[in-house]
């Protein structure tokens, strides 16, 4: 990354976001102003909400329609040829693995995470910048990519079949129904058949039981949050019966966690993997369709 700060042809975009709660539900939102007070040279802003989820879909956060995508791409200077570098400031690619997500299931192949985001790149005392860059516009043409999505139809389809696995890439109490889970959605709980491989455990298996008010906890202790090994990855997945021989499905609470999840499976060269991107907030809110909850 640092190496290409210069290069006039890569794109660097700011995808960081935040959320909160109101009314009793879960919110997210773009975190403009911490990209004004400094971000890696020659960074432009993306809103993840604002620019590229779906204002008119009755589920949250959806991915834009591929008229509103091509747009903001254009906007933001980027091509159908142009590489592209997104990161946030999670840390845990977040944001910037559902962008990733996002130009992969629009026909962009040139697009990478940054490993560890601002997070990293700051605790490495690397350049900061205040500058809002000027970019020229770009013609973005969208081809759609119907292996990188997977419906609430596919889903249902895929419960019980042994070629498919379903993925759950949130907390471990809200995979079980406990916890906040229910503020994402109306109901708690998980897909049924769902394996619970938190979104945590791909930077260390470790963090797998790390529930959400210890991950706050480690959000402020700056310890670094890059990608485990290939290998640990591997052993992550294939102990939680997630193997390249089936079809993954990742979800989560609205499609953050599980683009990290899906990253991550694509780093292993799962080629039949993909994100449904209606997630929780979708599923839960369908009464007709089922939830399973375990114990601990």
């Amino acid at each position: 990354m640092a190496a290409h700060l210069g290069d006039p042809s890569v794109r660097i975009v700011d995808v960081r976001w935040r959320s909160r709660y109101e009314n009793g539900r879960g919110i997210s939102f773009d975190d403009h102003d911490g990209y004004l007070a400094g971000h890696i040279p020659g960074a432009v802003f993306a809103g993840m909400i604002a620019d590229l989820s779906d204002p008119d879909h009755p589920v949250p956060d959806m991915l834009a329609p591929p008229e509103q995508f091509a747009r903001v791409m254009g906007r933001l200077g980027i091509g159908s040829d142009n590489p592209v570098v997104a990161y946030d400031n999670m840390g845990f690619p977040l944001g910037s693995a559902r962008l990733w997500w996002a130009l992969s299931y629009y026909g962009h192949d040139r697009v990478r995470v940054l490993d560890g985001g601002l997070r990293q790149w700051q605790a490495e005392q690397r350049a900061m910048s205040t500058d809002i860059p000027v970019v020229e516009p770009a013609t973005f043409t969208p081809r759609t990519r119907p292996e990188w999505i997977a419906s609430k139809e596919d889903v249902v389809g895929a419960i019980g079949q042994s070629g498919t696995v379903i993925v759950d890439c949130l907390t471990p109490e809200l995979y079980r129904g406990g916890g906040e889970r229910h503020l994402w959605g109306q109901r708690s709980g998980h897909i049924p058949g769902a394996r619970n491989v938190p979104y945590l455990a791909n930077i260390d298996p470790e963090l797998a039981s790390v529930s959400a008010a210890e991950r706050e906890r480690l959000l402020a202790s700056g310890r670094s949050f890059t990608f485990a090994s290939r290998d640990t990855l591997a052993a992550l997945y294939r102990n939680a019966g997630v193997t390249p021989d089936r079809e993954v499905i990742t979800y989560c609470g609205r499609g953050y966690a599980g683009a990290c999840g899906l990253l991550a499976l694509k780093l292993l060269g799962f080629q039949r993997a993909r994100l449904y991107d209606g997630c929780w907030a979708e599923w839960s809110t369908d009464l007709n369709l089922p939830v399973e909850v375990s114990s601990p």
